[in-house]
């Protein structure tokens, strides 16, 4: 009897693959606790050593652990942004998709002119598929889709001359990118019925080159407009960190633009549905730098913020620009520290001041920011590091002096969202 029983208690036969994948040895004694109790006093007698640890994890299992760890968070999240969004700075330089435009007006953003709004209607025919079993359905992507979330860019060039298509399809030395300057949802808004995307660009016409020529086209022009780019306001420490986990985490928004450029992007954050929705319940602020009321960009829509419930808070760097003394600036052409060739830049391409540095326009935010009975808490309507914050138009050093100084005063790293640098 005792020898039926080990034959039958006995596992697969010797090189069987088992149920860890390696072959199988045979057992002795029965199986269940009491059979493990026997075979370890088996050893025991013998000096056998004791049982080995545990076999490693299957083959498959191992596969599926790779293949998560493989996964790109970065990819992960552009693929939220929507489809052909070029994303990272090497598809930006050598590998960008151009479409036709038509410009539709062209209007000056400020009293002085030197800034226009530019309306565009970029190409956008749908293909669609017909057949018994299905009527109209898409067979290619609008061009909008990849339009998701404000602080997202596209470049704009001016055909070559002949059409004879020999551009590269990249950004060129002398081309930049412009800030979308609407909202997401208005762009929708106003494409909805026509085979055509609408949106809106900010473009200087005293920076010369192509900006000087993009700036004079009058409506009927054509231009090239390329795929969407950028992230729009992202953290530069976080992936997951943007302006709409911000609204879903119910944070209290900050937002700094600096220039034409700064409020050009903050304009498309500002007339963003959920953006004003938000404001209805929560602490949305706005400071806004530039050099002087006649020089302040879209200043028509200031109220219209206010009205949704947002705090707009403009900052005038000519208060910080001393009178020049008699008998220079205008006999000189400029400054003696600029060599009386002009003023010098501003740290934002020009629009945010005259002389004043980077220096003066950080002293400039602490006032607007810090300098009040609670410091920024009082700003943010709660705790700073609660608060999102966030940021355009700012250049490096700027920028890195105005962050260090937003955590210093308690805002995490992790939300100080840029658009800038994607």
């Amino acid at each position: 009897m005792l020898n039926q029983r080990v034959v039958r208690d006995r596992g697969p036969a010797l090189g069987a693959p088992s149920a860890l994948g390696g072959s199988s040895r045979p057992r002795r004694g029965g199986s269940g606790a009491g059979g493990a109790a026997a075979r370890q006093q088996q050893r025991a007698r013998r000096g056998a050593p004791a049982a080995p640890a545990a076999a490693p994890a299957p083959a498959a299992r191992r596969r599926c652990v790779a293949a998560r760890s493989s996964e790109d968070p970065d990819a992960l999240h552009e693929a939220k942004l929507g489809p052909n969004v070029a994303a990272g700075i090497k598809e930006v330089k050598a590998n960008l998709t151009w479409s036709p435009a038509t410009v539709i007006r062209n209007e000056a953003v400020n009293l002085t002119g030197t800034h226009r709004l530019l309306h565009m209607s970029v190409s956008d025919d749908v293909d669609m598929l017909y057949g018994r079993k299905i009527t109209a359905v898409p067979d290619t992507v609008r061009w909008i889709e990849s339009f998701t979330v404000p602080g997202q860019f596209v470049g704009v060039r001016v055909p070559a001359a002949g059409g004879g298509g020999g551009e590269a399809n990249g950004l060129t030395k002398d081309q930049r990118l412009y800030t979308i300057a609407c909202s997401p949802y208005e762009s929708r808004r106003d494409s909805a019925y026509i085979s055509g995307s609408i949106i809106e660009v900010v473009v200087d016409r005293g920076s010369g080159g192509d900006q000087a020529v993009l700036a004079d086209l009058a409506p009927g022009a054509n231009v090239e407009v390329s795929q969407v780019v950028g992230r729009g306001f992202a953290s530069l420490f976080n992936s997951y960190s943007g302006l709409p986990s911000s609204l879903e985490e119910q944070r209290p928004l900050l937002a700094i633009a600096v220039g034409v450029r700064g409020i050009a992007a903050m304009r498309a954050v500002l007339n963003w549905a959920p953006v004003q929705a938000h404001a209805t319940s929560h602490k949305v602020v706005c400071y806004y730098v530039t050099k002087s009321p006649s020089s302040a960009a879209f200043l028509a829509e200031w109220d219209q913020w206010r009205e949704a419930g947002i705090t707009f808070n403009p900052l005038y760097t000519e208060t910080l620009l001393a009178p020049p003394p008699p008998g220079e600036g205008a006999a000189n052409g400029g400054s003696p520290a600029n060599g009386g060739g002009g003023p010098a830049p501003a740290p934002d391409g020009g629009d945010a001041g005259g002389e004043v540095s980077a220096e003066d326009i950080t002293g400039l935010l602490e006032q607007g920011l810090f300098l009040h009975e609670h410091g920024l808490d009082s700003v943010v309507g709660g705790r700073a590091a609660d608060a999102t914050v966030l940021l355009a138009g700012l250049g490096g050093e700027l920028a890195s002096a105005v962050a260090k100084e937003l955590t210093f005063k308690g805002v995490a790293w992790e939300r100080l969202l840029f658009c800038d640098y994607f």
